[in-house]
């Protein structure tokens, strides 16, 4: 059996990792220490609010098959209002007009004289 001999109360055995100074910070250290914790938490709460108002779509009613559609031409004076409104009379018109923006792709509810869109058909 090993027995250890300590001498003056130190086992005389240098400590394997040296002294280091205390950790000193320039300026710049210190704003990105301070700017990117903020900057983590900002951007962590801008996702958690985009998730938070960000339409859902699965509760957006889906249309029932391959021709449930029909083709209409707008003649001078209409507008997707009309159109939703002459065409699928039961059902609220900004629904229709947004079923109608999707199935045809439009980026805002303009439309022009003799453009043709994709109605949806009356349930």
């Amino acid at each position: 059996m090993a027995h250890a001999i300590v001498l003056g109360g130190h086992s005389g055995l240098r400590s394997i990792r040296p002294e280091l100074p205390p950790l000193r910070l320039t300026r710049r250290g210190r704003i990105v220490l301070v700017v990117m914790p903020l900057f983590l938490a900002a951007l962590a709460a801008l996702v958690a609010w985009a998730a938070l108002v960000a339409p859902a779509r699965a509760g957006v009613e889906q249309l029932d098959g391959a021709g449930s559609t029909v083709t209409v031409t707008v003649q001078p004076g209409e507008s997707l209002w009309t159109i939703a409104a002459q065409r699928v009379p039961d059902q609220d018109p900004r629904v229709t007009i947004s079923q109608i923006r999707e199935l045809n792709d439009l980026s805002g509810t303009r439309v022009l004289p003799g453009e043709q869109v994709h109605v949806p058909l009356s349930r």
